[in-house]
């Protein structure tokens, strides 16, 4: 089935597109439109929830020190990884 391009702008990236790769024009705007689509596409997560969880058990909290685990944090403390001060932040 023929495409009629009627912008002349798409009509000169094409051409262009096409040059900088060697391509015809319909095979560059046919590789364009496959890099897009797959960009597009969102390969879904079966358990979104189930992979962060085990993401944070495998790669973060194996890195924090056990007598910090269940610690709550100080005011001050917080403040301070916010960057709060006496002059404020």
């Amino acid at each position: 089935m023929a495409l009629n391009i009627k912008n002349t702008s798409v009509e000169r990236l094409a051409g262009e597109v096409a040059q900088l790769t060697g391509e015809s024009k319909t095979e560059a705007i046919r590789r364009a439109l496959e890099e897009r689509k797959r960009r597009l596409v969102v390969t879904p997560v079966p358990d979104r929830r189930a992979a962060v969880l085990a993401y944070l058990k495998k790669q973060v909290w194996t890195g924090v020190p056990k007598k910090e685990k269940g610690r709550v944090m100080t005011r001050a403390e917080e403040d301070a990884i916010l960057g709060y001060g006496p002059e404020g932040v």
